[in-house]
């Protein structure tokens, strides 16, 4: 029985590629897509999936001619969506949760500058995920500083500098946790904790209100809008409190943007293998994939009566 072939795309059903986009035709169509010229479509299995993750992703199958190739990956002529998989916020959060529990080992007791170590982290963040439907909103205070210590460690090393506008906001505690990231005390288990503040970042996007998530990316789209265009001038950032930590809009295009999950279980997907890379090498690297496969393929399974 050979393996699933997946497609994942936005939730317009259009995939984004390095050669272009592509405009899947959706399986309540029964429609095929065509390949464009010289750029075959891509169909993966769970392994290669976790390279490209997004906002849906759909159980696919090659019509006509096709390619094997040995990296997990397909490329036909053609192709058909079959049905939509389970694949959503809470899935991708769950992924990233799985992916740093697993990858824990040893630094299981090492802790944040906070104090809190990891392995409790991921503990209260899973208790939560299952909690959500019965006991929205609690404990989530926490967890949305971590998510927005994960936000600011990423912008730290995407600028280079904590004094870029975006991070003008930051209070100082906060500021002073994200530097403590970079002591050479941390240096051996530092793709762990990445792992580990991914996983939150999706919790926080999983947890979060639409409403509230829909006011934070409407407020950052438009400054960033207003700001690109020459319509304003930079102002000064500014935090709104949402019930899942702090978001920070104006202060012109650099803003803390807090990823969103599937993006996050990607992220938390890579610095697991890495973190397994530096315990095994080649070969502990493998064996994480071929774990993270499996545990992906197993979040995959068809919603019910979901064929759009």
């Amino acid at each position: 029985m050979t393996d699933p072939l997946y497609v994942t795309t936005d939730a317009d059903g259009v995939e984004h590629t390095a050669d272009g986009d592509i405009v899947w035709q959706l399986p309540s169509t029964g429609a095929t897509t065509t390949a464009r010229a010289d750029h075959p479509l891509v169909l993966r299995d769970s392994g290669a999936l976790l390279e490209v993750l997004d906002e849906a992703i759909f159980r696919a199958e090659p019509v006509g001619e096709v390619t094997q190739s040995g990296d997990g990956t397909v490329h036909a002529t053609s192709a058909r969506l079959v049905v939509k998989t389970g694949w959503e916020t809470e899935s991708a959060t769950r992924l990233a949760l799985f992916c740093a529990d697993h990858v824990l080992g040893n630094a299981r007791d090492v802790p944040l500058p906070d104090g809190t170590p990891l392995g409790k982290v991921v503990s209260d963040a899973q208790r939560v995920l299952d909690e959500l439907e019965s006991r929205p909103g609690e404990d989530l205070g926490y967890l949305g500083y971590l998510a927005r210590l994960s936000a600011l460690r990423r912008l730290h090393r995407e600028h280079g500098e904590l004094s870029d506008l975006a991070l003008a906001a930051m209070v100082e505690d906060e500021k002073k946790d994200v530097e403590a990231l970079d002591d050479p005390a941390y240096a051996t288990v530092v793709p762990v904790i990445d792992a580990v503040l991914a996983a939150i970042e999706a919790l926080r996007h999983h947890a979060l209100p639409r409403s509230e998530m829909g006011r934070e990316d409407r407020a950052e789209q438009r400054e960033q809008h207003r700001s690109l265009e020459g319509r304003s001038e930079l102002g000064i950032p500014t935090v709104m409190v949402t019930p899942f930590g702090s978001a920070m809009s104006g202060g012109g295009p650099k803003l803390l943007a807090h990823e969103p999950a599937w993006t996050s279980a990607r992220e938390a997907a890579r610095h697991a293998r890495m973190a397994a890379r530096d315990r095994g090498g080649q070969t502990g690297e493998m064996d994480e994939r071929s774990w993270q496969a499996s545990a992906l393929a197993s979040l995959l399974e068809p919603r019910e009566g979901l064929h759009t």
